[in-house]
C-alpha cells in the first residue's frame, strides 16, 4: 500500500510527459511551438508573428525550455529557439492535425 507523499510506479513513470503536455497547455505556447515545428526563430520573430510583447513570449519561452520543449542557442547578442527534437515536433505537428480533422 502507497504511503502518504510517496508516488506510485505510474506517476514516477508519466511524469516527464505531464510536465511537457502542461508546458504546451497554453494558446500562446502551443503557438510558439507550432511556429518552431519547421525553423528556428527568435524572440522578435515569435512576437511579431504571434502579435504579442515581448516580455510576453519570453515569459512563454521560459517554460516552455523549463519542461525541456524547446532549447536555446545564444548567437551573440541574439537567441535562437528551437523545438528540442522531432518527438516534440510530431507532437506539436499531430495534436494540429487532429484538432483541424475534428472542425
Amino acid at each position: 500500500m502507497e504511503q502518504q507523499g510517496e508516488k506510485n510506479d505510474w506517476e514516477t513513470k508519466y511524469e516527464a510527459s505531464v510536465a511537457i503536455f502542461a508546458a504546451l497547455a497554453h494558446p500562446i505556447r502551443i503557438s510558439i511551438a507550432h511556429c518552431l515545428v519547421n525553423k528556428p526563430h527568435t524572440v522578435s520573430e515569435l512576437t511579431e508573428h504571434l502579435e504579442v510583447s515581448q516580455p510576453l513570449v519570453s515569459h512563454h519561452l521560459k517554460i516552455l525550455r523549463e519542461a525541456h520543449v524547446i532549447t536555446r542557442e545564444v548567437q551573440g547578442r541574439t537567441s535562437l529557439y528551437e523545438l528540442t527534437d522531432h518527438h516534440i515536433s510530431h507532437i506539436v505537428t499531430d495534436v494540429h492535425e487532429h484538432t483541424k480533422e475534428m472542425q
